[in-house]
């Protein structure tokens, strides 16, 4: 396993992080965990040097951090370091303060105190919602206290905000987006030189996109595979790693083989060779002429959709037959969907696309949808 040194945070990091927000279901559909094959996965991951797990509020529907409790609640609490992060949309819709949401999560948990917290999900509506429950102040108190390690965030913003923040407050980390895809699609570049320039270490989140860069299209696939075996997401993750300001770079691990995969790049990768990098590039502009919408699954759109549609769902549907134009194979896995779920049942009231990340006008692409659909 590679890790990162950094002086400022004082312990060695896995280069490779698990994050908890795709771990098996016992149904799909469900945001239930499979709890028994969700251990063997962070068992294997730990056997194999996964020092970092990356959990939220909201993740599998609330269930993610009771279930960082009972999965790293068996192994010594210095074997791991735990971060969570503080839900500003439940302190603007639920009326909960940033001290009563901290102390639940501290016992969701069952720790004494995080090595990394983080603000979640900034943008510039986000972070007027924090600086009203004054949580950055409230959270660096608890940093003096020891209860937090580590004081960072996530951002989903614009870069000049991004750069407003950096400055005015003082960060631990920061975490963001960054994958071949976005790093000029989306500028990621910018917002990550912003932070090298700074000597804040950053934390990849999405590096394959929400798998997005491992399942491609069909013309970008053949480009890796006239590489070799490697995996597309094995290109995806060594291209992060080639980034000397990261710290960890979170994985959504849902399978034992995707665990196995990951664990094989972090543990054997080498730099990305001159003919790697090329066929990165021609993979990136191969997906990017099929690429539908830029969904990643990420579920926040769910957790406030007063309708009720799985839209991440419909997405998915929908992209697959972006890839192949069929009509028929997108009307069956179309129908897989239960029909009080589907892109329909959509009211346009716009609560989604105030927490997409990828910014997608979510109810226009769900007319899309519905209409290839009927």
């Amino acid at each position: 396993m590679q890790y990162s040194n950094f002086d400022s945070i004082g312990r060695k990091i896995s280069k490779l992080g698990f994050g908890l927000m795709r771990l098996p279901k016992l149904r799909d559909g469900e945001e239930t965990i499979d709890r028994e094959e969700a251990f063997r996965l962070v068992d294997l991951a730990i056997k194999s040097g996964v020092n970092y797990f990356d959990t939220a509020y909201v993740y599998h529907g609330g269930d993610s951090e009771a279930f960082a409790k009972e999965a790293l609640g068996r192994y010594p609490r210095d074997s791991y370091c735990l971060a969570t992060k503080l839900p500003g949309w439940v302190i603007k819709e639920k009326g909960k303060h940033t001290e009563e949401l901290f102390n639940e999560q501290l016992e969701k948990c069952g720790v004494d105190y995080f090595d990394f917290y983080l603000l979640h999900a900034v943008n510039r509506d986000v972070m007027a919602v924090f600086e009203g429950d004054n949580s950055y102040e409230y959270l660096k108190k608890q940093k003096e206290a020891g209860k937090i390690k580590h004081l960072g965030f996530s951002y989903h913003g614009d870069l000049e905000f991004f750069i407003e923040l950096l400055d005015k407050y003082e960060w631990d980390f920061a975490q963001l987006q960054i994958n071949y895809y976005d790093w000029e699609a989306t500028d990621a570049k910018s917002y990550y030189k912003a932070l090298e320039e700074r000597n804040i270490p950053c934390i990849i989140m999405e590096p394959v996109r929400g798998g997005s860069l491992h399942t491609l299209n069909e013309d970008a696939k053949k480009v890796f595979e006239e590489l070799g075996d490697a995996s597309a997401a094995s290109y995806a993750l060594r291209y992060d790693l080639e980034l000397p300001a990261v710290l960890t770079i979170l994985s959504g691990m849902s399978t034992y083989e995707q665990v196995e995969d990951n664990i094989k790049t972090f543990t054997e990768a080498k730099p990305l060779t001159a003919e790697e990098k090329e066929a990165i590039e021609k993979a990136n502009v191969l997906f990017r002429q099929n690429f539908a919408i830029p969904c990643t699954d990420c579920k926040y759109c769910v957790e406030t959709c007063p309708a009720g549609v799985n839209i991440p769902a419909c997405f998915t549907a929908y992209n697959e037959y972006n890839k192949t134009r069929d009509t028929e194979d997108f009307k069956k896995e179309y129908a897989l969907i239960p029909d009080e779920k589907r892109a329909h049942n959509c009211i346009e009231c716009g609560a989604c696309t105030k927490h997409c990340p990828q910014q997608i006008k979510i109810p226009d692409q769900l007319k899309k949808v519905g209409k290839l659909a009927k």
